[in-house]
């Protein structure tokens, strides 16, 4: 009775201990307000085509409010190398010409494009690089707080009344991209890194990592097609946007040690 009592206890230790690792609240988190979570693909999925996207900062000792952030918007199905003409979209009401204002390859965007190649610092393709993308670059210095939550089993909440969590809004309108595709968001942080070579006449160039990012089971993405009819759910009416410029209007700030 003893025995079988201590094999209970500890099946259900180990079931709640499963349970948490696969919930846990991960350091960066994108979420869409009204979005919907597919959990074949494992991401957030937006209700329209106008929508507010929400990156998501749980401070830690790797990542602070002041570090640089990059929010890539990749276009989905895979498409490239060569250019092409698939419309528009636009964020924080600045627009993006696809493939025009977007480069080909895997973020980061790297600084020098001799270095845009993959590289191991770079994100994994899950099913979405190599493709046309472009890349905004932020901090969370001042941003508005919000109670921390799972988008994994809350997709689609919101900010909520509280602390913990750090968030960036950004107003995203996809009406304008053709109809066969989407923008897949991914969230991460910068990493900047010399390569050197050359011995003592050495040439070095500044490599573009990510030092940890959202993980795959919590980004987010447009409707299929770029299409939805209105959605059912009202975004807040309140929200603070942020007023971020494109990458090239923002300095960027090398990784403290």
């Amino acid at each position: 009775m003893h025995l079988t009592h201590t094999k209970n206890a500890l099946a259900a230790a180990l079931a709640i201990a499963l349970c948490s690792t696969a919930y846990a609240t991960p350091t960066l988190q994108l979420d869409i307000a009204g979005g919907t979570y597919d959990t074949t693909t494992e991401t957030v999925i937006a209700g329209s085509t106008s929508f507010t996207l929400y990156a998501y900062l749980a401070p830690d000792g790797k990542n602070s409010i002041s570090d640089i952030y990059g929010l890539s918007m990749a276009i989905t199905p895979k498409f490239g190398p060569a250019g092409g003409s698939l419309g528009s979209f636009t964020v924080n009401g600045t627009m993006i010409d696809v493939t025009q204002d977007m480069v080909y390859g895997t973020p980061p965007l790297e600084v020098v494009s001799a270095l845009q190649g993959s590289d191991p610092g770079d994100l994994s393709s899950h099913g979405i690089f190599d493709t046309y993308f472009a890349e905004l670059r932020f901090d969370f210095a001042g941003a508005s707080q919000s109670s921390i939550y799972n988008v994994q089993k809350m997709a689609g909440h919101g900010p909520a009344s509280g602390t913990g969590m750090y968030y960036r809004a950004f107003t995203i309108d996809v009406s304008m991209l053709q109809s066969a595709y989407a923008v897949h968001f991914d969230l991460y942080n910068i990493e900047l890194t010399e390569q050197c070579s050359g011995g003592p006449t050495k040439t070095c160039v500044t490599d573009v990592d990510q030092s940890q990012f959202a993980p795959y089971s919590h980004d987010a993405q447009s409707g299929p097609g770029g299409f939805f009819p209105p959605a059912s759910i009202p975004e807040p009416g309140s929200m603070a946007l942020a007023g971020l410029g494109l990458l090239g209007l923002a300095a960027l700030r090398r990784r403290k040690a």
